[in-house]
């Protein structure tokens, strides 16, 4: 169901995003994003929206046009888009699952729409029965490959659902028993054909690095 391949080196940015939640002080007190006023931030999606803001814990970008996002369950971090925002459906149980809908306006024009759930009782032992969850969520038969780093493993495949909405499916696992991330990032271009299918060669390598971006967090350490 999926090859294995060697880390690539885009992995190496992964741990750009560890950046620290505080961003700025005012009269000597750090404040963090979700503390300052939509007049004092960037003109971005993901920080003029006040509740996708609640997340990002720094309003300076850890890599080209992303922020980090640390997640409710405080389980994981991720590359969060400038320009994305988390819609309405936003569910989360203790530090045990979180899910939620997100989308964003590419560079390119495009729109692109990811869903995120995560499951803190998942772990490598079950990574088939998932991905074979994720053939079913999207329903076509997939071919995953996979890239390993030092504390998780990605598995993904490229999905289609129609000639100009295409994507990944994708599974976060973490080595150290921290659980897993189901990812189905999907986008649509309605450029012309040739234009799209260029889109997408590019849209799919930034897909599969944004998936390798995930780090999840030790709550030992914490």
């Amino acid at each position: 169901m999926w090859k294995n391949h060697k880390p690539i080196l885009f992995m190496v940015g992964i741990s750009l995003v560890l950046g620290g939640c505080q961003i700025a002080k005012e009269n000597g007190k750090e404040i963090k994003s979700s503390e300052m006023q939509e007049l004092d931030l960037p003109d971005v999606r993901a920080l003029q929206d006040e509740f996708t803001r609640g997340f990002i814990e720094s309003t300076e970008e850890v890599e080209k046009g992303y922020y980090s996002f640390l997640s409710g369950t405080k389980r994981y971090r991720m590359l969060f888009p400038k320009e994305g925002v988390i819609h309405q459906g936003y569910g989360i149980r203790g530090d045990q699952f979180e899910g939620f809908l997100m989308s964003t306006i590419n560079d390119n024009g495009t729109d692109s729409q990811i869903k995120i759930n995560y499951y803190a009782n998942e772990s490598t032992e079950n990574a088939s029965v998932v991905l074979e969850i994720l053939e079913g969520r999207v329903d076509q038969k997939l071919e995953f490959e996979k890239i390993t780093s030092e504390s998780s493993e990605v598995y993904y495949a490229p999905i289609e659902f129609e000639p100009d909405v295409f994507g990944i499916a994708a599974l976060v696992v973490s080595l150290n028993g921290e659980g897993s991330v189901q990812i189905v990032y999907d986008t649509q271009c309605k450029n012309d054909k040739n234009e799209c299918q260029q889109i997408k060669e590019e849209e799919i390598e930034k897909m599969i690095h944004w998936a390798g971006s995930f780090e999840f967090v030790d709550q030992e350490v914490q």
